[in-house]
């Protein structure tokens, strides 16, 4: 039947439409991840080759190669692990391993880790305490603590320059939901108020000079969505960006 037919070629057009989108995702993949690995593997290799060609022995020259050299493989490790977060979401084998886990726990041992590794880096890293009851809530402790490193490195990345990052985890009612919400701002120069609506899509990384493969905060929100939660990421007032996480608290 005519009808029949029609809907034959609408969903042919539709299959078309998103072959042709796949195809651009996965050259923008390759271009974006390309262009991420190669600085890192030059340095790499040039401070490496410094290093065993160096005849003047000097300590200090030696521990600043050793030092860029560990910092350029521990950003092509993170990498890494992104691109494979990123392929096990793509081809839904992306888990999580839920246990009822203590968050405020998880948080406060990412921050007291995190924080000592900013402060080589000149930024101060206040976690924000406070008395509120936060239960036990069912999550997976691993990916959340993936989360909440990433975000801090964002932080560092793109607001480092304020000098300082605030931490904080909370209970809030909102609309008779209540929820734990962890919130982790920078004071830098914030975000242009047209890329907000897309710095949590894949590789989309807007003005910034920052490195990064621009995934990073897709698998974020991507374990985030998995906990029934929400990740929103807006500009403070008084300046820097704010990224505020937002998890359901089960009824007892």
């Amino acid at each position: 039947y005519a009808d029949e037919m029609g809907e034959l070629v609408d969903n042919i057009n539709d299959m078309s439409l998103k072959i042709g989108e796949n195809e651009k995702l996965q050259s923008e993949f390759i271009s974006s991840v390309s262009h991420e690995l190669r600085t890192p593997l030059t340095a790499i290799n040039g401070w490496g080759e410094t290093i065993l060609e160096d005849t003047t022995d000097d300590p200090a020259q030696m521990r600043r190669g050793i030092r860029i050299i560990l910092n350029e493989a521990r950003r092509l490790s993170t990498m890494v692990e992104e691109l494979l977060e990123f392929s096990r979401i793509q081809d839904g084998r992306f888990k999580l391993n839920v246990e009822t886990s203590d968050l405020r726990g998880v948080f406060e041992d990412t921050i007291f880790m995190y924080g000592s590794r900013l402060r080589q880096e000149g930024i101060v890293l206040d976690y924000l305490e406070n008395d509120d009851d936060i239960p036990e809530i069912p999550c997976d402790p691993a990916r959340m603590k993936q989360v909440f490193l990433n975000i801090l490195d964002n932080a560092a990345k793109h607001g480092g320059e304020g000098g300082r990052i605030t931490a904080e985890i909370c209970r809030e009612n909102a609309d008779g939901q209540d929820s734990v919400v962890i919130r982790i701002r920078d004071f830098g120069p914030g975000i242009p108020e047209e890329e907000l609506p897309l710095v949590k899509k894949k590789f989309y990384k807007g003005a910034s000079k920052a490195r990064g493969s621009g995934i990073g905060l897709a698998v974020c929100e991507e374990i985030v969505t998995m906990h029934n939660g929400v990740l929103d990421i807006a500009n403070a007032e008084g300046g820097g960006a704010v990224v505020t996480i937002r998890l359901p608290i089960a009824e007892q």
